[in-house]
């Protein structure tokens, strides 16, 4: 009788774990859409009234900085 040859065991692929994502944190800011300038915010005064903020002669617009 013929004897069966054995299957070579299959090797599985190894896949790289991907890093986890990091969570991102936002503060508020300001960006000025001439040049480019960005302000951040540390800490709102607390007043009622809105302040503007000038660049370049035009007021800044209020953006979310990664951070």
């Amino acid at each position: 009788m013929a004897e069966k040859k054995k299957k070579a065991p299959t090797k599985k692929t190894v896949v790289a774990k991907k890093p986890a994502a990091k969570k991102v944190s936002y503060k508020s800011g300001y960006e000025c859409k001439l040049c480019g300038y960005r302000l951040v915010v540390d800490r709102e005064c607390g007043c009622g009234e809105e302040h503007v903020i000038l660049c370049c002669g035009k007021p800044m617009k209020k953006v979310k900085i990664a951070g």
